[in-house]
């Protein structure tokens, strides 16, 4: 069983902090470590709409580029403008999913990795 680092528990909960603050629900953290050889942490919260997901999105950006973590996709601006529904960050250790309702319920994340740990920060 891998230990998550102090550095990315700070991380958490600041990503945390950054999604009840801007009104995202049911915030999840789950442990991956143990499930899947490269997958470590997901964070997965529910937004009302698209444009609150990028919102959310742009301010976990803010506290993240600075660390100079590894960044797996393009900034939103690049991002397609059609409504999906779902937001993806990807700083390697962690990633970040921002999903409306019918998204989360539909792909249903914490089904899928049933068997991952949920960690509490």
């Amino acid at each position: 069983m891998s230990k998550i680092s102090e550095e990315s528990l700070s991380h958490l909960k600041k990503i945390k902090q950054s999604l009840s603050d801007k009104k995202c629900e049911q915030i999840q953290i789950l442990d991956l470590q143990d499930v899947n050889s490269y997958l470590s942490i997901f964070v997965i919260a529910t937004a009302k709409t698209e444009t609150q997901a990028r919102s959310c999105a742009k301010d976990i950006e803010k506290y993240m580029k600075p660390l100079k973590l590894a960044e797996r996709r393009n900034h939103l601006t690049d991002l397609p403008k059609d409504a999906t529904g779902w937001v993806l960050l990807d700083y390697g250790e962690i990633c970040v999913h921002i999903m409306t309702e019918e998204m989360r319920s539909y792909y249903s994340l914490e089904r899928l990795w049933g068997d991952a740990k949920v960690i509490s920060v």
